[in-house]
């Protein structure tokens, strides 16, 4: 009796653990890049994935780093970092970022509505910092701004300029970045730094 009672509890479990395997396991790899990013001459991974099960399509990036046992191990992980696909189930606007690594920094790539933005993050003591990012605006009509932020040197440079004209108007200031925000913050940053 006590293992028909036994096995009646396993079998009430296992669609518990199915559905919750189910749930987890529906993103779907749309993008990679493999560099050095922790300086160690090992080849790390980047990998972005779509949940295509969710109406929503989130987005989840993941960053491993290759160890001296060649195993990967877990460094980063997040459905926060980007803006879902279809936010309350209609499409945003915005295109599918790209990834790359390059010179140890991780470069995220995105479209939002009119703005082109590359967002360039460096590991250090544990964590991902934004060091700097590039804009480009078009206004739709006849103007781009071509805006650069270098948060180590603490210049912000922006470029406002005529399509077609040669004259462009300069605008460069210093500014103060007491902590450099990181992968896991973000999106508090999102009227700065996307």
């Amino acid at each position: 009796m006590k293992k028909i009672l036994f096995l009646s509890a396993i079998f009430a479990t296992l669609p518990l653990f199915s559905q919750a395997n189910e749930n987890t396991n529906h993103f779907k790899m749309i993008r990679d890049a493999v560099g050095d990013l922790n300086k160690d001459g090992l080849q790390d991974k980047v990998l972005l994935s779509m949940n295509t099960k969710d109406a929503t399509q989130p987005l989840k990036l993941q960053i491993f780093f290759l160890g001296p046992d060649r195993k990967f191990k877990s460094a980063f992980s997040s459905t926060e970092v980007f803006d879902p696909q279809y936010p309350e189930g209609k499409y945003g606007g915005n295109q599918v970022p790209d990834i790359r690594i390059e010179n140890n920094n991780l470069i995220i790539y995105k479209e939002i509505g009119d703005v082109k933005n590359e967002q360039t993050f460096r590991f250090n003591k544990g964590k991902f910092e934004l060091i700097a990012v590039s804009k480009i605006y078009w206004d739709g009509k006849e103007t781009t701004v071509d805006t650069k932020i270098d948060l180590l040197a603490g210049t912000f440079t922006e470029i406002t300029q005529i399509l077609g004209s040669k004259k462009a108007k300069k605008n460069l200031k210093k500014i103060t970045v007491n902590t450099l925000p990181t992968l896991d913050n973000i999106k508090s940053y999102h009227d700065e730094f996307n």
